[in-house]
């Protein structure tokens, strides 16, 4: 438990030094993400990994021409983007989150450093489609076919957490839906609620219109305690 509290503390503390800490910020309506206390702020520009990606995301789509060769992701539509689109549209909203979960993590995991040569690269779900991708980038995937399906940004978040079993950073995708927090996450083969995760400890989560900062709940602590 001391250990899970000095990395929440510690990813606190560091991003207060880069100026992310909440300044207008409100309590989150939404179900908890693994048991956390959230503070939502709006605006995204300081998250420059996140921005960047949705900047280039906004360029690609515009700047589709044609349909994509094999491993082309731009000024091109991956035929597998619209078929995925097409597929998911019609669905219910968790046999939306299933099968994107499915046919997302089919594709193999490749680091950012084999594919960009860079050690946290956050790609468009063209460069995905195109390349594969790390983490962040099955998230990133799930997120943005989700929103082209029908689902709204208010219901997507993606977590940028401490995977505590591993002792590493991880991120997934969490979805609102009939009241629940549910994670897509491609470690996992099915869509799981997040209560049902207890090895997950959330820095922040983010969508398109703000960020949420996520700090120990403090009957949860306790409750670590007297394990």
């Amino acid at each position: 438990m001391q250990l899970r509290l000095r990395l929440r503390l510690s990813a606190i503390l560091f991003a207060l030094l880069l100026g992310l800490a909440p300044t207008a910020a409100t309590r989150a309506a939404e179900p908890s993400i693994f048991g956390t206390e959230e503070i939502y702020t709006p605006g995204v520009e300081r998250f420059h990994k996140w921005a960047d990606m949705a900047r280039r995301w906004q360029e690609q789509q515009a700047g589709a021409l044609d349909f994509c060769a094999p491993g082309e992701s731009e000024r091109c539509m991956p035929r597998e983007w619209l078929r995925l689109v097409a597929l998911l549209r019609p669905l219910e909203p968790l046999a939306k989150l299933a099968t994107v979960n499915t046919l997302i993590n089919r594709y193999p995991y490749v680091s950012s450093m084999a594919n960009w040569r860079q050690l946290n690269y956050w790609e468009t779900p063209f460069e995905f489609l195109a390349r594969s991708g790390q983490c962040q980038d099955y998230a990133i995937a799930k997120y943005m076919l989700l929103r082209a399906s029908g689902m709204a940004a208010s219901e997507l978040r993606v977590v940028v957490l401490r995977d505590m079993r591993q002792s590493a950073d991880h991120a997934v995708l969490v979805a609102y839906v009939g009241g629940e927090s549910l994670i897509l996450d491609n470690q996992l083969p099915e869509v799981v609620a997040s209560a049902r995760i207890t090895w997950y400890e959330p820095y922040y989560s983010i969508n398109e219109t703000g960020w949420w900062l996520h700090t120990p709940n403090p009957l949860r602590i306790a409750a670590l305690a007297l394990r």
